[in-house]
């Protein structure tokens, strides 16, 4: 049954063939987007140990460029305010999942939704959702097989520089 417009829906002989192909779709998103996350984190000098501001930071910002990279890898949107239709959701979450550890998934979706009560913490979310820029912008370059410039590899550093002024 297709879920947005509650008919069934009729599926076609090869129908195995297209769901090996979208599962393999998924595990390349995921891990081209864990692998450029990796590329930032290095540039950022990123350390377990820093402030409880930066981490949170960091969190998000991850959060949101791994889901950003691959929703635009595993989507046909043209710009990252295109609605995806449910499949597509699950499909990026599913590749995100696969890019962190289950309490990473966890922690990064409680700051994400949970309510902010300070100006610093509010600041800090709004600093970590650059990384949804950075991470469609790398993913766009690297469908069309450009370099990443320096800018976008430099966001996490820049975002968790910012972040040090909050303290």
């Amino acid at each position: 049954m297709h879920l947005e417009h509650g008919k069934s829906e009729h599926r076609p002989a090869n129908g195995a063939v297209a769901i090996a192909n979208r599962e393999r779709q998924i595990c390349d998103a995921s891990s081209a987007a864990k692998s450029a996350f990796s590329e930032m984190t290095s540039k950022a000098g990123y350390s377990p140990e820093m402030a409880e501001v930066q981490h949170r930071v960091f969190q998000i910002f991850r959060w949101y460029f791994l889901s950003a990279y691959c929703s635009r890898l595993l989507s046909d949107a043209s710009n990252r305010l295109e609605h995806h239709t449910l499949q597509t959701s699950v499909d990026v979450f599913s590749a995100v999942r696969m890019a962190l550890t289950e309490a990473e998934v966890e922690a990064a979706m409680t700051l994400v939704r949970d309510d902010v009560t300070t100006i610093a913490a509010a600041r800090a979310n709004k600093i970590g959702c650059r990384g949804h820029s950075a991470g469609w912008t790398a993913a766009t370059l690297r469908q069309r097989g450009r370099e990443v410039p320096a800018e976008i590899k430099n966001a996490l550093a820049g975002a968790l520089s910012a972040s040090v002024r909050l303290n």
